[in-house]
């Protein structure tokens, strides 16, 4: 078992979802996995063809356990998909810090 010393964190991203009802079905899917998704469009910096947005819906979870984070993003994706969603990326991120449990730098 690998503990992060603050915590994992995991991000989903998928294909914009403007439908308010398939909005909440993947508000509903992400929650039972410990993930939010985020109440905003993630405008990124390419060219929009009809394949490809250029917004992004994304989810973020959090754990102190690797395996628990990994295997919840892993259940999460196989849901998303089973609802004929696509998604774009997933990744875990280990923090190394965080101005919320310690201002290192001391910048607050």
């Amino acid at each position: 078992m690998t503990t992060a010393k603050y915590y994992y964190e995991s991000h989903v991203t998928i294909e914009p979802i403007e439908d308010l009802e398939k909005l909440n079905m993947v508000k509903t899917v992400s929650g039972m996995f410990g993930f939010r998704v985020a109440d905003l469009f993630m405008l990124k910096n390419r060219q929009e063809t009809p394949e490809r947005s250029n917004r992004d819906t994304f989810m973020t979870g959090h754990g102190k356990d690797l395996d628990d984070i990994t295997d919840r993003t892993i259940n999460l994706v196989r849901a998303i998909q089973q609802l004929g969603i696509t998604v774009w990326r997933y990744k875990v991120e280990d923090t190394l810090f965080d101005s919320r449990n310690e201002d290192i730098y001391g910048l607050l």
